[in-house]
């Protein structure tokens, strides 16, 4: 599909498209005010969603007798229901409901991409994700809305990234079907006269008692010519030419005012096309409703053949009537009506749970070896920054406070005491643990999303991430082995450190990716090959995001209990090995399938 930017006034613009049946579609882009006021709707959803989670939690806790290892559970479903809710909200809703957030759908808008298709659930992940940046500094939003200004499409930096528009649902401009079926019926007919003819007439009626009876018996003659057809067809019979002429002003007022020729036009031909194509309009339009609520693939083969059919009917019924003149509700109801049937046809597949597997199994790990040198690229950015704190803070331990939190700082202190006691790295009762791991989940997934959406950053905020994170490690170990507990710190790390490493590496590179496509473009133009890059990147995202929930499951559950060392050892050393070989051998033996899963 080929997409235009049609500019139409200082306030409302259009992107237009072409169908693969060379029919325009036209968008009219949303205004920065609307968007906000969405925005403003969305985050009050949210509020109340979080406002409900904890007064549930108060009551349950207040009223119910639950017991101990109950809590932990419940509290472990609270923090990943609530991290659903923050990172998922807008991801869910433009995925699975047409581009159309609750906010969205108040304000009277919806998110598409840019050549007219549905926002797939992998372009709303990556502009969702990318919010993170176009809400800084401090959540301000300020990245965002000064891009939106200064872009002709008020696009965002996620905009850009998604290749996606945010337009206006003018829903209240189509003509209901039952509007339609009165026009087809008959009991509402369309007008007759043309615009030019209807308003000779209503000046006639209008001034006819003021002129004289010459003028007026002369221009009753002009008119009873001019309008010789619309007469007979409408006021047969032997009366005067005025008073049939009145008559035949009557009716037109009538059918002006109940179906509008504001609704469908003045011109004959439009409303002869109303008449014969209305009863094929309404029934595409009942398999669209059908198709809309369980999908395309509900439909019989009878029926999806008769689809396409009155489909490619319909597309040329709106060339038609563009050519006809046809007014504007009547144009924006089929447009809407074709558009979606063209969104139907045109969308991604669905995926299944076994294509999600195979993903996983295969697409993953083959994507992950074809972008290893980005996989190096960010292991150096988080490595070598680890490297050398840790060699600085082993030479100099004063460092330590300086890159560490007071709270850190104490532990490692009071760690070689609690190692000689026979304590551990971090006591944790069992009954908290569920609640440790969530968090921990949670913690971990915000971190590499955020690597992710600082590649936007020409993929400098992914860097910096990454080296954030490498200082802060080197600096932990560093103080840990001068105060004599380095084994006291690697016996909780080893179980789940390896797995973690990996997936932040790898999101690092996701985030590199993405930044390439602004800093080495190739032969695209940097606007095609950020959405291009961003496409692939975030299915690596999405793999780490399952790695991280395996990770935070080991440091919640294993790491912190009360087992052996060298238990923890083996596990450590059995999963490393299982993550190595499914990165370096998944996919081998198998057909490639490097798409992601959200396409």
């Amino acid at each position: 599909m080929v997409a235009t930017h049609t500019p139409t006034s200082e306030l409302a613009r259009t992107v237009r498209v072409e169908t693969p049946e060379q029919v325009e579609l036209g968008f009219e882009i949303a205004d920065l005010g609307s968007r906000f006021l969405a925005l403003l709707l969305d985050s009050l959803v949210i509020f109340a969603a979080f406002l409900g989670l904890l007064l549930l939690g108060i009551w349950v806790t207040a009223r119910v007798d639950v017991p101990d290892p109950l809590l932990g559970w419940g509290g472990m479903v609270m923090i990943l229901v609530s991290f659903a809710v923050l990172w998922g909200y807008f991801t869910y809703f433009e995925g699975f409901h047409n581009g159309r957030t609750p906010g969205k759908r108040g304000a009277g808008l919806r998110v598409i991409h840019e050549g007219g298709h549905p926002i797939t659930l992998r372009g709303a992940a990556i502009r969702n994700l990318i919010r993170l940046v176009d809400l800084q500094p401090a959540f301000s939003g300020m990245v965002g809305g000064v891009a939106m200004m200064l872009h002709p499409r008020t696009q965002r930096l996620g905009d850009m990234a998604a290749g996606t528009l945010v337009v206006r649902d003018r829903g209240a401009l189509e003509l209901s079907e039952e509007e339609l079926e009165g026009m087809v019926g008959g009991r509402r007919s369309p007008p007759e006269l043309t615009d030019e003819a209807y308003a000779a007439l209503q000046r006639f009626v209008e001034r006819r008692g003021d002129l004289a009876a010459g003028a007026r018996a002369r221009l009753v003659g002009q008119l009873a010519d001019a309008l010789a057809d619309a007469l007979d067809r409408d006021t047969p019979g032997d009366r005067p030419s005025e008073d049939r002429l009145l008559a035949l002003y009557e009716r037109e007022r009538d059918r002006r005012g109940a179906t509008g020729a504001d609704a469908i036009g003045s011109s004959p031909l439009v409303a002869a096309l109303v008449r014969s194509q209305g009863p094929r309009w309404l029934e595409y339009r009942g398999l669209v409703r059908r198709a809309q609520k369980r999908r395309l693939e509900s439909l019989s083969p009878e029926e999806i053949e008769r689809f396409g059919m009155l489909y490619r009917l319909a597309a040329a019924d709106l060339a038609r009537a563009r050519t006809y003149g046809a007014a504007g509700p009547l144009l924006f109801t089929l447009e809407r009506w074709v558009g979606a049937g063209h969104n139907l046809l045109y969308r991604s597949g669905g995926r299944t749970w076994r294509a999600l597997v195979d993903w996983l199994r295969s697409g993953f790990p083959r994507l992950v070896r074809a972008r290893a040198g980005f996989v190096l690229l960010a292991a150096g950015f988080l490595f070598l920054p680890a490297v050398g704190t840790y060699v600085a803070v082993t030479a100099d331990p004063a460092l330590a406070r300086e890159l560490l939190p007071g709270g850190m700082i104490a532990r490692a202190e009071t760690a070689s005491d609690r190692a000689r006691e026979g304590g551990r790295y971090v006591e944790v009762p069992e009954v908290f643990m569920p609640v440790m791991s969530s968090g921990i989940i949670a913690n971990n997934v915000q971190v590499t999303f955020a690597a992710f959406a600082g590649g936007i950053l020409a993929g400098i905020g992914t860097a910096l991430l990454l080296a954030f994170n490498g200082v802060h490690l080197g600096a932990v170990v560093a103080l840990f082995h001068v105060e004599g507990a380095a084994g006291l710190l690697w016996e909780f790390v080893a179980p789940h450190g390896a797995i973690e490493l990996v997936a932040i590496t790898i999101a690092g590179a996701a985030g590199l990716i993405l930044g390439s496509g602004l800093v080495v473009p190739g032969r695209l133009s940097r606007s095609a090959a950020l959405a291009d890059r961003a496409r692939e990147s975030v299915s690596l995202l999405a793999g780490t995001t399952v790695l991280l929930v395996l990770a935070g499951l080991v440091e919640g559950f294993v790491s912190p209990a009360p087992i052996p060392r060298a238990t923890k050892l083996v596990v450590a050393a059995v999963l490393g090995l299982v993550v190595v070989t499914y990165l370096l051998l998944g996919g081998r033996s198998s057909r490639a399938v490097t798409d992601d899963p959200g396409t």
